[in-house]
């Protein structure tokens, strides 16, 4: 992937993530959405694992941005670029580190009705991207280094890496080598 610098290119780049994500999980069937292989997480567990960590970051960003300040800081370094905090979060994977609490799924697995509960999840993932989008697009370019937010594996990360993360976890999930 070709380095993400400008604001533009993070949502450009953020809004085909997501895409990829509803064209992936769009192709399995109904009849294979919901099922798992062992403690291998189905294809309906990694879109609501997807949903859980979008809408917190889309809620952080429409808090006042003196909130987020008072709750997190200010960073002491700039923001890392994509690739370093994406070998970072594999690292962090290789060492074991795994989602936990809120952003568990919820493991559903239907007895019928298959087809409309797929779509339902695909449309709150849709939803959910959309509203981090909309958060995003209005935060200055600036600004998206200027604030932090927590994750739970690696820690305060600035609005940008947040994103960065966002992109690539997207695009883990979203794929034969996902989690």
């Amino acid at each position: 992937m070709t380095e993400i610098i400008t604001k533009i290119e993070l949502i450009k780049v953020l809004k085909e993530s997501n895409q990829c994500v509803t064209t992936w999980f769009t192709e399995i069937p109904a009849t294979d959405f919901f099922t798992r292989h062992g403690e291998v997480w189905s294809a309906s567990d990694n879109v609501d694992h997807l949903i859980k960590a979008h809408k917190p970051v889309a809620k952080a960003l429409k808090l006042p941005k003196i909130t987020l300040r008072a709750m997190f800081g200010k960073p002491d370094k700039a923001s890392m670029m994509y690739e370093e905090l994406c070998q970072i979060y594999r690292d962090e994977i290789a060492r074991g580190a795994q989602a936990s609490g809120r952003y568990l799924p919820n493991q559903e697995n239907p007895d019928s009705n298959a087809e409309t509960k797929k779509r339902e999840l695909l449309e709150q993932f849709s939803k959910a991207s959309t509203e981090l989008v909309s958060a995003v697009e209005k935060w200055d370019d600036k600004e998206l280094d200027d604030y932090l937010l927590p994750h739970p594996i690696l820690g305060k990360l600035t609005i940008r890496e947040m994103l960065f993360f966002t992109i690539y976890h997207n695009l883990r999930h979203a794929s034969q080598e996902g989690d």
